[in-house]
């Protein structure tokens, strides 16, 4: 959901959509266009949850799960439902699934990157491919990969806990690869990317049971659609 041209304003009547802990989070944010982001994240991942659960937006509460992941709940009940959050300047991403665990990771094309980042912590041959390509596209093909890995580490939930040179990725198509001290398969991966509006990096990951493909859906949601 782009979020450039949204104010506080537009955001105000979101906040009655929102628990306690994620208002009080939003008035300890000293910066408005995090204010913005987070709150319009927040109202986001509850407008997706509603729609595919069938419950009120205002009906989920969240507990911090299995490596620190937050789950929903239905009061006591836990939610049939994965969801995982991102947002960078401009853009709010959401992902949602009744399967499996999943990450999503974005990240605007035009943002500012230490490109040594690569040599210091991705795995070698990521390095050395980031290295050859063309100077006008190196930082879109490091945020190919960064975006890529991201979503990796954040649908296992092992976050930047997670070195990121003990895994690698195939770009076209997107395919992850382990080392020896990640014992997965990697067989059971599927990973998705996109540049949305020409400005933004978007990649998700998840683990199908079995291998079995699922379907994804894309869409571009609208500030004014949500509620």
């Amino acid at each position: 959901m782009p979020t450039a041209e949204l104010t506080e304003d537009d955001v105000a009547a979101w906040l009655d959509v929102l628990d306690d802990t994620e208002r009080s989070r939003v008035a300890r944010l000293a910066i408005p266009r995090t204010r913005i982001e987070y709150a319009s994240a927040h109202a986001l991942t509850r407008a997706m949850l509603s729609a595919a659960s069938g419950e009120a937006p205002t009906a989920f509460r969240y507990e911090i799960g299995f490596k620190g992941k937050p789950r929903a709940f239905i009061g006591d009940r836990p939610l049939d439902l994965h969801f995982n959050i991102s947002h960078t300047d401009g853009l709010v991403a959401v992902a949602v699934s009744r399967h499996c665990e999943l990450g999503i990771d974005v990240e605007a094309v035009d943002r500012s990157v230490d490109l040594a980042v690569a040599d210091r912590y991705f795995f070698g041959a990521e390095a050395d491919w980031l290295a050859v390509q063309p100077r006008d596209r190196q930082l879109e093909s490091f945020l190919r990969l960064w975006t890529l890995k991201e979503a990796y580490i954040k649908a296992t939930g092992r976050g930047l806990s997670q070195p990121l040179d003990e895994f690698w990725f195939d770009v076209d198509p997107p395919r992850i690869r382990f080392t020896p001290a990640i014992d997965d398969d990697e067989r059971a991966w599927r990973f998705h990317q996109r540049v949305l509006a020409d400005r933004f990096m978007v990649s998700a990951g998840w683990r199908s049971a079995g291998g079995v493909d699922l379907g994804l859906v894309v869409e571009m949601k609208r500030s004014a659609e949500l509620f």
